[in-house]
């Protein structure tokens, strides 16, 4: 078996997306600081875990779309299975191997946060594993925006706060569920771009089920709703500092409203960035 290039691995990563896991992380963090003095270790572990869990999830997508077909006539990026440029006994060893990675690095969160920690860690490894993949894969089914919210919002924020400072309160669980709405436009951009495609292969997605205009006010909304959660939290004297944030999200609902097809893969790098511009936000509001 031939060896693959480094750079189809990094690829199948979809490294411009990876700003959506870190997004929570830092955030959460800066919630954190509140409370206590930041242990900068598990900060960065946390950080780390929430990157491999997700391009853990990209090599699976990439596999499961691969083997199936769904990526023969793609208009979103290229994917290293259906282009050949992996073989499907390449990812597979390759999911294996960065899945025991990804858990034996969050195994050692369990030192600062305790044995609780580690049913999440399995559900979050399984979870990225059955988003496209086994006899339910969720993206297939509609679930994916859910998985969205949760594993890239809601479960991040609320596990990295409770390692740094050992409890959990309502403000951090709404802060993570605001984050992962604003996440979770990422998913709605792809699953825009691939409605055709998908109702084809008879995939369900929020798109295919609700329509392409339903999803696009969605995409609108999700970061308005998340600003309003946040003052929810600290009242209006965040708004000043949310300026940039919503400045930006103007800038990318105009670029979305005008693009189609292939045109939209620019907007999942700038879908990806809002996420870290919320997170960033709220952090120098914070400190």
């Amino acid at each position: 078996m031939s060896k693959v290039s480094f750079k189809y691995w990094v690829k199948a990563a979809r490294p411009k997306t990876l700003l959506v896991s870190m997004a929570p992380v830092i955030m959460s963090v800066a919630f954190a600081s509140i409370y206590v003095s930041i242990n900068w270790l598990p900060a960065v572990i946390c950080l780390v875990f929430a990157v491999m869990a997700q391009i853990l999830s990209n090599f699976v997508n990439d596999y499961a779309d691969g083997i199936k077909g769904a990526d023969n006539e793609r208009l979103g990026p290229q994917r290293m299975v259906a282009a050949g440029l992996i073989s499907p006994f390449q990812m597979r060893r390759g999911i294996i191997v960065w899945s025991v990675l990804t858990f034996l690095l969050g195994c050692t969160l369990l030192y600062w946060g305790g044995w609780i920690l580690l049913p999440f860690g399995i559900v979050i490894l399984l979870c990225a594993l059955a988003y496209s993949s086994g006899p339910f894969p969720l993206s297939r089914y509609a679930l994916g925006d859910v998985e969205v919210v949760l594993f890239y919002g809601l479960t991040p924020v609320v596990l990295t706060f409770f390692i740094q400072t050992g409890f959990v309160n309502y403000q951090i669980i709404i802060a993570g569920l605001a984050i992962g709405l604003v996440s979770n436009n990422l998913l709605i951009v792809n699953n825009y771009r691939d409605a055709e495609q998908d109702s084809k292969n008879s995939k369900k997605t929020t798109v295919t089920m609700f329509g392409k205009r339903f999803m696009k006010g969605v995409y609108f909304l999700n970061p308005i709703i998340a600003i309003i959660m946040i003052c929810l939290i600290f009242n209006t004297t965040i708004l000043l500092y949310l300026l940039p944030f919503l400045f930006y999200t103007i800038f990318v609902d105009i670029k979305f409203s005008k693009s189609e097809g292939m045109a939209l893969n620019k907007l999942i790098g700038m879908s990806s960035l809002e996420a870290i511009i919320f997170a960033l936000t709220i952090t120098i509001f914070l400190i």
